[in-house]
């Protein structure tokens, strides 16, 4: 998920002329360990690098959501992998279930496109960057030899029709 927020934090600095940040933490292991990537996007200039308010948060794994679903603002969307279970919390939140593990298996046949997937679903729910300018970063920080996969990756999720879950 590390290098979908820096796709999107340059996508939409470079590309569609908003200002922007990017910042991860991650363990120690290599892939596949427990992170946080925080992107923030504004026409204004941002003051301080961290989010401080959270209104977009996607996770894919129970851990991550049990952990962060604290920081999302009343009114906030949060996206999340269809095995989750969620409780109360979400009362004052938009909700998207999206079938992650589903669409790793029958569509992307890889589990590192997962996060690109989801860059397209981000992309297409929250309207906070460009189609343009994501496929513009993503070509510009993806090797030459990968742009097809990961353009590919970024059009399905994008196409994905998902609705917000009535909670």
């Amino acid at each position: 998920m590390i290098q979908a927020a820096r796709i999107l934090a340059e996508a939409a600095a470079i590309y569609d002329n908003k200002n922007a940040t990017e910042s991860c933490s991650y363990g120690p292991e290599a892939r596949g360990s427990s992170c946080r990537a925080e992107v923030i996007i504004s026409d204004e200039a941002i003051d301080y690098p961290k989010a401080d308010k959270i209104d977009f948060l996607i996770t894919l794994t129970q851990e991550a959501y049990n952990k962060h679903i604290a920081d999302l603002e009343a009114g906030g969307t949060v996206v999340i992998a269809q095995t989750i279970v969620t409780g109360d919390e979400l009362k004052d939140k938009i909700l998207y279930k999206v079938p992650f593990i589903e669409i790793m298996d029958n569509q992307c046949g890889s589990e590192q496109m997962i996060n690109i997937v989801a860059l397209g679903i981000v992309a297409r729910i929250s309207n906070l960057v460009s189609k343009a300018a994501i496929r513009q970063a993503i070509m510009a920080r993806i090797p030459k030899k990968s742009e097809d996969i990961y353009l590919k990756a970024f059009e399905f999720g994008f196409a994905i029709n998902i609705e917000p879950v009535q909670h």
